[in-house]
């Protein structure tokens, strides 16, 4: 009983740290039919859009400030099915650096910027974005 409870134990806790602890990138998706982008604010800096699809699509952009956005018809055809999305960005907060190595440049920094991300995923059919409907998402699990 002990080993079963301590197995249990042991997923739980790997679960729980799948959930991604940086997952506290504050941003406002702004999608349309092919054109992947958000709002951030000025709260962040170096900010990176990645997109995943199917049959190996990957597409990247990157910006110092101000969030980036990926034209999803620059990549040519697109196969539909579900992408995933990744916005990773620093901010201003700084936090200890934890790797004492020296590599030999000089002065070792004791702090570096907060890394934060958010991420998704949404549909892509005949070639453009399908939009979620909030209502019929409410509604999911619901009893009448």
């Amino acid at each position: 009983m002990k080993t079963a409870t301590f197995g249990l134990a042991a997923i739980l806790a790997a679960g729980s740290a799948g959930t991604c602890w940086a997952q506290d990138l504050k941003a406002t998706q702004k999608f349309t039919d092919t054109e992947i982008g958000f709002e951030a604010g000025s709260a962040y800096s170096n900010l990176t859009l990645t997109i995943t699809g199917p049959n190996g699509l990957q597409a990247t952009a990157a910006s110092k400030t101000g969030a980036p956005a990926i034209d999803l018809r620059q990549l040519g055809k697109l196969d539909d099915g579900t992408y995933h999305y990744q916005l990773t960005a620093s901010t201003e907060e700084k936090v200890p650096v934890r790797n004492s190595l020296d590599n030999g440049r000089g002065s070792r920094t004791a702090a570096t910027q907060k890394g934060v991300a958010t991420s998704g995923q949404f549909q892509v059919k005949g070639g453009a974005i399908i939009k979620a409907d909030p209502a019929a998402r409410e509604e999911t699990g619901r009893k009448p």
